[in-house]
């Protein structure tokens, strides 16, 4: 009989269709939970997270606009209900983290704080980036057949693919994410895909890409050596395609038990079909193993809800919205009341919570070690403008979904204080957290904010989230 380490350490390249289920074999085998896959989902929205809408029941003084705490408020969400746009994540609160009051004031721009917000470095409106940002060295960490997958809401039709503002490869690279869902099903899934046509499609993709590696191998010989650097970037890129279409060849069983079905969603012109068509394919990509983090830009301000029953969200805009009044009595200058504008917030938030509850429950429903694949997943959802349309930074309210096998202390509703009050803390602190619970220890990260006093720690991880 094989001993069970050896035959894990010998299995071939056929594996690969086992790929989520060799790995928990292999963790078992070394008895270590650690070795376990850690995976990272960011979800980012526009236009500000309000807080009155994400405060628990009974806390609701917390949720006024601008409200500012001199003290650390730590609260049980076991004690409260969440707010009814947060519904959906009900069976989730023991996982669940609500944070509001870091800061994150080094980010520029009325409207977002762009890769500052993964970042935490400076970053102007129409500025390049100037390093990765955190999803990207959690991708190089924790590599998958797709090292990372980035989905963008698209706002045009026929729209294929969006350079993200908020992810960064490196300096100057921007992360390119799918806005179209098709074409996203069809790079992630299309080995699977059936019939004639699709069989054509993919021994010209295959022949295209043979092609072109023999061409650019064909066409170094000519070059000077500063050239041929260049070239060899993308000659990378060229076979990196090419196998990665091999590896999903051979996963094609696994693939096909886990892919979305594809439906009308997938070519629909309207945005948030789109957009639930990115969160399913988000989470087929996580439970078939192909990748470990995952990026979503969840709206964009010129994005219009047209997918929504309430007629006045079809005609104008996220930005449009962002204008609209908070302050009972009092209207805003698109014609509509803060009544009506809150009902737009809260149309929008509860959409996007039940995206995020629905991301949650495919993870939670697959076994992995003791426990499930969302154990081993931690959940960011945040606005790049902070707490309001037209923000300071100074309050970055977010949620934090999945505990990291108990790296986080979760089930919470925390609120730090107010900007420059003793015991506050920043964005690159969480960001910091997120780098202790997946093995990678930092105490400094980003750009330090220089209007904070020299009481105030801007290094190391949230002492009151970590276990």
């Amino acid at each position: 009989m094989i001993p069970r380490r050896d035959f894990l350490r010998n299995i071939g390249a056929g594996s690969l269709a086992l790929a989520p289920f060799m790995q928990h074999m292999r963790a078992h085998a070394a008895g270590t939970v650690e070795a376990l896959p850690k995976r990272f989902v960011f979800v980012v929205r526009g236009n500000g997270l309000r807080p009155f809408g994400i405060v628990p029941k009974g806390l609701e003084k917390y949720g006024v606009d601008r409200f500012k705490s001199e003290t650390m408020v730590d609260e049980p969400l076991a004690n409260h209900s969440l707010d009814p746009s947060m519904k959906s994540l009900e069976p989730f609160k023991d996982q669940l983290t609500i944070m509001q009051g870091l800061s994150s004031k080094i980010c520029k721009g009325p409207h977002g704080g762009h890769y500052g917000i993964l970042g935490s470095y400076t970053s102007g409106d129409h500025a390049p980036p100037r390093k990765e940002t955190l999803d990207a060295t959690l991708a190089k960490q924790f590599p998958g057949i797709f090292p990372q997958l980035a989905f963008h809401i698209g706002t045009k039709p026929g729209e294929l693919f969006r350079y993200l503002n908020i992810s960064a490869q490196g300096k100057n690279t921007r992360t390119a994410a799918y806005a179209s869902a098709m074409l996203a099903y069809k790079d992630i899934f299309g080995t699977i895909l059936t019939g004639d046509n699709a069989k054509i499609e993919t021994e010209t993709d295959r022949n295209l890409m043979d092609f072109l590696v023999n061409d650019v191998k064909n066409a170094k010989k000519s070059l000077n050596s500063e050239e041929r650097e260049k070239l060899d970037h993308y000659l990378h890129g060229f076979e990196a395609l090419r196998d990665r279409k091999v590896k999903l060849t051979k996963m094609a069983s696994t693939l096909r038990e886990h892919a979305p079905e594809l439906d009308d969603k997938y070519t629909s012109e309207i945005e948030t079909h789109r957009l639930e068509a990115h969160f399913d394919l988000a989470a087929a990509s996580l439970v078939t193993g192909l990748t470990n983090v995952v990026t979503i830009r969840a709206d964009q301000l010129e994005v219009r809800y047209q997918g929504f029953e309430h007629e006045r969200m079809k005609k104008i805009s996220l930005h449009e919205i962002g204008h609209t009044a908070d302050v009972e009595g009092m209207n805003d200058r698109f014609e509509s009341n803060w009544k009506e504008g809150r009902l737009m917030r809260d149309t929008i938030r509860t959409y996007q919570m039940e995206l995020i509850s629905g991301l949650a429950t495919k993870l939670k429903a697959v076994p992995e070690g003791n426990g499930t694949m969302l154990d081993n997943t931690i959940i960011v959802f945040l606005s790049d403008a902070g707490s309001q349309h037209h923000t300071g930074y100074e309050n970055m309210p977010l949620l934090v979904l999945g505990n990291m096998s108990g790296a986080f202390k979760t089930g919470r509703y925390l609120h730090y204080p107010t900007y420059n009050q003793p015991g506050h803390r920043t964005l690159a602190n969480l960001h910091m957290s997120l780098l202790h619970a997946a093995g990678m220890p930092s105490d400094r990260y980003g750009d330090r904010d220089l209007g904070l006093g020299a009481s105030i720690h801007q290094d190391g991880p949230l002492g009151e989230l970590m276990s």
